[in-house]
């Protein structure tokens, strides 16, 4: 069965790469500070119980330099703030603005020395660690800035921002599956930080971790069940995870929210095939093909669900409208063909191929085709020009190199052939099929039977019940003169399939050296039956 579905190019993207450090984010908590300095927010010394009392005269020192700071002079706002500080040393709030206008000023050690002193004077003021945080983010010390955000969620647990902070810094390390656990917690404190949620879902993609990240865009989607973004991820995910049905429910979402897009409905429609539930897939190609009667992808999908259906007339007319809006692409003579070929109309086949196999002489699919249909044809002059192509545009189709092997066999070219059998079991030990060929073309010709014997085992060995190879033991057996290994073998091949001339002459030849003549002869007429022009069956049947 054909596989549609295409991936939404956002999830490839996603997968494909890893979070990179984003310090815009993880340091706007130092901004957040900043500003709130500049407006006197959390700025009260009072407010902390490790300050003490605080005079008024340093309270307003205090306050004329926040003015200055608000005002950008920060040369300043560092006086009036030292003034503050000399005559109350032990409030941590004055240390804190005094870090920050040095950061301003430029001088990164001063602002660090008011900063730790802080949180000496108070070892729980959290507005001190967040400021020394966020500078050692932008000074790149990782370790040290964790380290602050850790004590900080030791202070405050149930505080969501120092989490968030601390999945921001793993993420920043290319630690994502902590990340991920950091922004999930984060979440489950905070149900409307979503952008933690989305962080978390983006780190499950990037370490490959699908099932968490479907289930987290579930989340995502409960919480905003409009965001067609979130739908799109959650339809990709559920998709690499195998749950078409999911992903069908998503892709109806799409359709509800942003109306019907072709795409969005080959999607749904490919997805329903797949399932195996082609009227529904039908009904979604068809909408499709009403939005747009010239969709390649939407009149080859009818072309395939109409084929694999028997409904040929069907599907050679959507065939021969690609053929007609896209003359100078394959894919209309490929459908066109395989509606022939699946009703065995060979020469038809190669009618509708012969032109575009020269016109496409690239395109692999046109060649196998035609060389397929000439071979079936029992044209192997041209099966042989065609699958020589075929291997030449693709290396690695073992069934094309098997065709071509079989030709060479037929026509009594066995070094060609030999050659392409010992490279297939070279390259595939496990290649059943070309053991069995190997070994049957062996015993026909009468040569190396012992090693053939040892391909025919080896072929039963990878595939004991199929009947083709049951018959090509037993007929090497017969060639070894083992007659009764050979009827054992030969007869379980007939009780699968009795519908094969060549295996039910065998049979008989079998049995006629057995000397059970009576039963031979029944092999032998119900072989004649299978192929009614095989010469030799009528001699031995004559000669009875």
């Amino acid at each position: 069965m054909k596989k549609f579905i295409l991936l939404w190019p956002a999830l490839l993207l996603l997968i494909a790469s890893c979070a990179q450090p984003l310090q815009k984010g993880v340091s706007a908590g130092i901004d957040k500070a900043q500003s709130e300095n500049k407006t006197g927010k959390a700025q009260n010394p009072s407010a902390s119980d490790s300050t003490g009392e605080i005079n008024q005269e340093a309270l307003r020192y205090f306050m004329d330099g926040q003015l200055y700071m608000n005002q950008g002079d920060y040369a300043r706002a560092v006086i009036e703030l030292q003034d503050a500080l000399e005559l109350n040393p032990d409030v941590s709030t004055i240390h804190v603005s005094l870090a920050e206008c040095y950061w301003r000023l430029g001088k990164i050690k001063r602002s660090f020395q008011h900063l730790l002193k802080a949180i000496e004077v108070d070892p729980q003021d959290t507005e001190a660690r967040k400021v020394l945080a966020n500078q050692y983010i932008m000074q790149r010390q990782y370790d040290k800035a964790e380290e602050q955000y850790r004590i900080l969620s030791q202070i405050e647990p149930d505080n969501p921002e120092y989490i968030y902070a601390l999945g921001d810094l793993a993420k920043v390390r290319q630690n994502y599956s902590q990340a991920m656990e950091l922004y999930i917690k984060t979440y489950e404190l905070d149900p409307d930080a979503i952008k933690a949620l989305e962080k978390a879902a983006q780190m499950a993609l990037s370490i490959k971790q699908f099932d968490v990240a479907g289930d987290l865009y579930k989340k995502l989607i409960e919480a905003d069940e409009n965001n067609v973004g979130y739908l799109k991820m959650f339809s990709n995910i559920v998709l690499l995870n195998g749950d078409l049905q999911q992903a069908i429910w998503a892709q109806k979402q799409i359709i509800k929210l942003m109306g019907p897009e072709v795409d969005v409905l080959n999607q749904i429609g490919a997805m329903y095939y797949e399932i195996e539930k082609p009227d529904s897939a039908l009904f979604y190609f068809l909408e499709a093909a009403d939005l747009d009667s010239a969709n390649i992808e939407t009149l080859n999908y009818l072309s395939t669900v109409y084929r694999e259906q028997e409904k040929y007339d069907l599907a050679a007319d959507y065939a021969q409208k690609i053929i007609t809006y896209y003359p100078d692409k394959p894919q209309g003579y490929i459908d066109a063909a395989l509606v022939a070929l699946n009703q065995e109309k060979y020469t038809e086949a190669i009618a509708i191929l012969s032109g575009p196999a020269e016109k496409f002489k690239d395109d692999y699919v046109i060649q196998k085709l035609l060389g397929t249909s000439y071979n079936l044809e029992k044209n192997l002059e041209l099966a042989e020009v065609y699958l020589k192509r075929t291997v030449e545009l693709r290396p690695d189709d073992r069934m094309a190199w098997h065709s071509l092997a079989i030709i060479y066999d037929t026509n009594k070219r066995w070094e060609e052939s030999d050659r392409i059998y010992n490279r297939l079991i070279a390259d595939d030990s496990t290649d059943a099929q070309a053991y069995n060929n190997y070994a049957y073309s062996l015993a026909e010709r009468g040569e190396k039977i012992e090693y053939a014997l040892e391909l025919a085992k080896t072929a039963i060995r990878l595939a004991p019940d199929n009947s083709a190879y049951l018959d090509t033991i037993g007929w090497i057996y017969y060639k070894l003169g083992e007659n009764e290994k050979a009827l054992s073998f030969i007869r379980q091949s007939v009780e699968i399939e009795d519908t094969n001339a060549v295996v039910l002459e065998h049979l008989g030849d079998v049995l006629t050296k057995l000397n059970r003549s009576d039963e031979a002869q029944q092999y032998y007429q119900k072989a004649l039956e299978l192929d009614q022009d095989n010469e030799r069956l009528k001699l031995k049947i004559a000669d009875k």
